[in-house]
Formats: C-alpha cells, sequence, structure tokens
C-alpha cells in the first residue's frame, strides 16, 4: 500500500510540474493567455484536443512533444493506473480484515463463535439493529482470527459490519480496532463449554481496562465460579455464552441489567416463571397483579386464554378470561393453585358486588 501510495504521489507531482511547464512555453513560444494556456494543456493532455486553440510555433510543437506527448500523458497513465491497483487492493485488504477503519462510537466484537459463527454473529446483529433506534445504524467491528478469508457469507454484504484480523493480546490490533472510541465492547467466548476460555476473557479484559478504556465490556462466562473474578477485572456485564439465544448479549448493550434479570430465569435457583392452572373470569388485569403482588405471591407476567394461547404483559384494564396464570416467583415466594384461586374467586366476587 506504501509502495502504490509513493507511485501515486510521484506521478501526480511530475504530472503538475509538466503542466506548469507546459502553460509557461505555450504562453512564451505561441503568445497566448494564461487561461488560453491552461486550456490548451488540459485539452491537450487528456487527449481531448477540440482543436480551437493549438501549437504553431516550432519551439511550442516541440515543448508540447516532450512535454505532453513523451512525458505527461505517461504520468497521467501511470497515476490512472496506480490509483485503481490501490482501489482493488484496498478493497482486498478489507475484505480479508487487514484494513485499520478507523472508527468511533462503534461496537467491537472480541473473538467469534468456534461454531456457525457467522450464523450466529447475523442473528445478534439482526436483533440489536433492530432493537433500539439509537443502535439502528451503530457499526460493528469483529476482531477475530477465525476468518482468514474474509467474513463468511451470512455476514460480508451488511456495510454495518467489518472485520479485523488479529487477536486480542496484540496491542497493535487493539488499537487498530479502535477499542479506545468504542461505545461497547463484546468479549465472546470462542467455545461456549471450554472453562478454560474464561482465563482468556480475563485477560482481554485486564488489557482493555489497562488500557484506561472507559467503555461497557460485556463478557460471556462459561464457569459461573469465575464471574466475580471478571467482574473484578473489569466486566460491566457478565452472561453465559447461549449461543440459541444471541438475545442476551442484546439485551446487556441496549438495556444494561436487564441480562441479569433474564438469566435469573435459566437457572434454578433464580426467579423462576411458574404456571398455574387457574380459572379467571372477567377479572381486570391491574387487579389480578396488584393482588398476587400484595399475598407476595410472585407477580404475574401473563395467563393463557380459554384456547390455550399465552399473554404476556397485557395492558392494565384488560378484562381477562383465562385456564392459567404465568407468575414470576423466587425462592421465599411459593404459591399453590389452590391459594391463587381462592384468591381470583374473591377477585371476581367483588367485581359482581
Amino acid at each position: 500500500m506504501r509502495d502504490l501510495r509513493n507511485r501515486i504521489r510521484f506521478a501526480l507531482v511530475g504530472l503538475l510540474i509538466l503542466i506548469g511547464l507546459h502553460v509557461a512555453a505555450m504562453m512564451a513560444f505561441e503568445g497566448l493567455s494564461l487561461g488560453e494556456a491552461v486550456w490548451l494543456t488540459f485539452t491537450t493532455i487528456t487527449t481531448t484536443g477540440y482543436g480551437d486553440l493549438s501549437a504553431k510555433t516550432p519551439a511550442g510543437r516541440a515543448a508540447t512533444i516532450v512535454l505532453i506527448y513523451l512525458s505527461g500523458i505517461f504520468l497521467l497513465t501511470q497515476a490512472g493506473g496506480a490509483f485503481f491497483e490501490f482501489r482493488i487492493l484496498r478493497r482486498e485488504r478489507k475484505r480479508r480484515g487487514e484494513w485499520r477503519w478507523g472508527m468511533r462510537d462503534h461496537i467491537v466484537f472480541v473473538n467469534a463463535p468456534a461454531d456457525e459463527p457467522g450464523d450466529y454473529l447475523r442473528r445478534l446483529l439482526d436483533q440489536l439493529h433492530r432493537s433500539h433506534a439509537n443502535f439502528a445504524t451503530v457499526p460493528s467491528l469483529i476482531l477475530t482470527e477465525a476468518f482468514p478469508d474474509g467474513l463468511p457469507p451470512d455476514l460480508e454484504d451488511d456495510p454495518l459490519i467489518v472485520q479485523l484480523k488479529g487477536r486480542f493480546d496484540d496491542p497493535a490490533a487493539l488499537e487498530a480496532a479502535g477499542v479506545d472510541d468504542a461505545r461497547v465492547l463484546v468479549i465472546l467466548a470462542e467455545q461456549e463449554g471450554e472453562r478454560l476460555s474464561d482465563s482468556r476473557t480475563f485477560d482481554i479484559i485486564h488489557r482493555l481496562r489497562e488500557r484506561g478504556i472507559k467503555a461497557r465490556i460485556i463478557a460471556e462466562c462459561v464457569d459461573d465460579l469465575n464471574r466475580e473474578r471478571l467482574r473484578k477485572a473489569g466486566a460491566s456485564a457478565i452472561v453465559r455464552p447461549l449461543r440459541g439465544y444471541p438475545e442476551m448479549i442484546v439485551r446487556a448493550i441496549v438495556a444494561p441489567g436487564t441480562e441479569w434479570i433474564i438469566e435469573r430465569l435459566f437457572s434454578s435457583e433464580g426467579d423462576e416463571c411458574l404456571r398455574f392452572d387457574v380459572k379467571v373470569d372477567g377479572v381486570a388485569w391491574a387487579d389480578i397483579v396488584t393482588a398476587v403482588l400484595i399475598q407476595n405471591f410472585g407477580t404475574p407476567v401473563g395467563y393463557a386464554d380459554a384456547q390455550g394461547t399465552p399473554h404476556s404483559n397485557p395492558p392494565p384494564h384488560t378484562a381477562v378470561v383465562a385456564g392459567a396464570l404465568f407468575v414470576l416467583v423466587d425462592e421465599t415466594q411459593r404459591p399453590t393453585s389452590a391459594a391463587l384461586q381462592k384468591l381470583l374467586d374473591e377477585l371476581a366476587h367483588r367485581r359482581t358486588a
């Protein structure tokens, strides 16, 4: 690339010198004004040749032959050829992830999943761009060596996604990825079941914070025992690597904290969403939620209607006709279907009284 830039620079500088000399020669030998000399020089060097002006004296013609025909057109061709070669090489380097992008306010993904990386990243980025208006046009850079021949087909045609081939432990690669100017950094586990990946994640977080980076760092953690270690290293959010559910990473990016709430639903030791087969006939959803909360039975999040179709987070004044209730409970809240049914019957009685 540097050699091509030097060739272009040399050809353009030489071309400007020749143009200047030819303009001066036309003014001296042909008696043309500055404007006429410039017009004649450019129509000649671009081989346009309108014929309205031309060199007529032997000295003027000799200057045109030497400065334009033998030197100028050659340098113009050299500059054009080097420029197009530069464009082709630049496009190829971008495709292979060897280009320094100079991005700002972007998302940096460090590493890529070993299995179906293109499919996973495609789904993740699609959900990210759809989930929040502030992230609809935010570009993403993937720092990895997983794509030696360029981005996979799932990603290569998306103008918001680029690749930088490099390792997380290479300061030059981190610099080229623009980690200092990134909005969010996401560290992915290459193998979702390999505990050793947590050590690499720890190393990456440490390197990033050591650079003085203040941006949020979202890290995947395979072993829950390493969570506190990663948090102390500087991770802003820690999630489990769930390749079938990229929404977890998206939530951590666009709505910090919600990934923790969602993760608790996947853990038997955290909150659980339970189904209670109870009958509800025309009670307002707001009244159901209020009564269940007051009784410390948990937090209703939805219901199944008489046909068994689930509904989540309905409007507060919805008159619920249901055959089941979905309630979010913690370890201390274990209501029974009978207790809930009794509470709902009381609500229905009060409504009709």
